[in-house]
This record gives C-alpha cells, structure tokens and sequence, in this order.
C-alpha cells in the first residue's frame, strides 16, 4: 500500500511537471465553451460568410449539448488517449521501473498507480469543462431546461474509465507509444462496430456515447443506459485486471 501511494504521488509531480494535465485540462475546457459559442453562433457566421444562406432554425440549447458530446468524446478523450499514450513507454525507455521494482514496489501498485492519476486527472478536467458547458450554455439560453442532462454526462464519463483500462492493456503489451495508442483505437472501433449488431446493441457500452442527445431531447430513457454502463463498469476493472496480469509477466 505504502508503495502504491508513493507512486502515486510521483505520478501526480509528473504529470504536473511535464504539463500534460495542463494540456488536458486546457482541451477539455475550451472545447467545453466551444459547444456552446458555436451551436449559439454559427448560424450568424455562416450568414456573414455567405449572405444568401438562410437558417431554417434558430439554434436551441440541444444544439450546444451536441456540440459538447460530439467534442469531448471525440477530441476530449482522444486527447486523453494520445497524452496517457506514453505512460509506461518513458518508463521502459529510462529504465526506472526495472530500479523501483527490484527496490520493493509491486508490479501492481504500478499499474494501479497510473490508472488513478490517469482516471482522477480525466475526471478532474471533464467534470470542470461539463462545468462550464452547462454554466454557458444557461447563460446563452434563458429556456435551458432539458431533462437527464448530467445523467448523459455520467453516462459519457463513464466511458473514459473503459478508454483508459484498454489503454493500459496497450501499455502494458507494446513498448511503443504509437502502438499503444494505435491498440487502443483499434478495441474501440471494434467495440462500435459490435454496436451495429441488433441482438447486441442495447448492451454495447458504446450507445454511452451516441445516445447522450437522445436521452436529452426525451427520445431514451435511463434504464436505456443501465446495462451498457454496468457493463461498461465491469470491462473497465476486468481492462485493470488484464493489465496487471500481463504486466506480471512482461520483461522489463
């Protein structure tokens, strides 16, 4: 336990020092504010730039959740892939987990260590950037009441958890940061693709992101997300597990 705690610790001190939950939490917030300016104002921009285009609509508070969705699950946690991509491959290239571990400390408490600084920082930045999406969006919308909205933001949060255990199985197998990143990548496209498959697709952790406007606007409920977020839950720690099993085993 000592161990685990002193690693985390060193983890935290690095990641600051490197400024990589800087930049996260730069991403996660500006693209955060992002959704709401341009659901509220790109019908605007789009009329200066061509002055014969008309907008059917006038945007709604709806529009800057799909904005937000759409961002954060795809630039937000791809940013979070890309940054966390190397934590165990700086590691293998200095050498330093071959002097911790023969000093004492589990293989274990490395990989748990890595995926809580990793979990806490992603949590940190999304919950501050949902934050300020929320907080604009409010302030751009008087009529900004729409139902399940920080449900469908759990829903989205929860997935990072499962993006970033298969992130660490991707550490833990390949020494390459490109690699891994590319593994991880690889799983998740396979895992939206299994959500095209009608016997399963209401089980797929997947339908945590593709769904988030429809449990919004009322056309999902809840109980829609339950299993796939249970089962979300239940792949993240079994990613966790695999991770530190392969680890276990790997030469360092």
């Amino acid at each position: 336990m000592s161990g685990y705690i002193a690693f985390i610790k060193k983890e935290f001190t690095e990641n600051m020092k490197n400024y990589r939950f800087l930049i996260l939490f730069a991403v996660f917030l500006i693209f955060s504010i992002m959704s709401a300016f341009l659901a509220k104002f790109t019908p605007e921009i789009l009329s200066a730039l061509a002055a014969d285009m008309e907008m059917t609509s006038e945007p709604v508070a709806l529009d800057a959740w799909k904005q937000f969705y759409k961002n954060i699950s795809g630039v937000g946690f791809s940013a979070f892939i890309i940054l966390f991509g190397s934590s165990l491959s700086n590691e293998y290239s200095k050498g330093t987990l071959v002097l911790m571990v023969t000093k004492g400390l589990s293989r274990k408490a490395v990989i748990l260590a890595k995926y809580t600084v990793a979990a806490a920082l992603m949590t940190i930045s999304y919950w501050i950037g949902y934050a300020a999406a929320y907080g604009y969006t409010a302030l751009l919308w008087n009529d900004n009441h729409l139902s399940n909205v920080a449900f469908a933001a759990v829903s989205l949060w929860i997935v990072g958890f499962l993006y970033l255990s298969i992130l660490m199985i991707g550490c833990v197998i390949f020494r390459q940061t490109f690699t891994s990143i590319l593994f991880t990548g690889g799983i998740v496209a396979i895992i939206s693709l299994l959500g095209m498959i009608t016997p399963i697709a209401k089980f797929n952790p997947s339908i945590l992101t593709s769904k988030n406007i429809d449990l919004i606007s009322g056309e999902a409920v809840p109980a829609e997300f339950m299993i796939p977020a249970v089962i979300s839950i239940a792949l993240s720690i079994l990613g966790v597990l695999i991770a530190i099993r392969l680890f276990n085993k790997k030469q360092l």
